[in-house]
């Protein structure tokens, strides 16, 4: 029943993903886009922990924080590109 469940939250999450996807390739501006990408790579560490969950592989746990940390970094190198483009 709980594997049931978590299975059901993935394609939640997938359903989502494709949605960002989306928003990433048609967004009108760059800032749609890199909140697109930044929302994507938190849907990504999501269904990275919810494997984890059903898998019991806690070795993918560092991968969950790597994952984490090049969202983090692309999303400040995005806004730092916004923000030379405006001044």
């Amino acid at each position: 029943m709980f594997n049931m469940l978590i299975a059901i939250l993935m394609g939640i999450v997938a359903i989502s993903m494709v949605l960002c996807t989306a928003r990433l390739l048609m967004g009108p501006s760059i800032p749609d886009r890199a909140m697109a990408f930044d929302t994507l790579m938190v849907h990504v560490v999501a269904l990275v922990a919810l494997y984890v969950v059903i898998t019991d592989q806690l070795a993918l746990v560092d991968a969950i924080l790597v994952v984490a940390v090049l969202g983090f970094l692309s999303t400040v190198a995005i806004a730092r590109y916004i923000e030379e483009g405006r001044s």
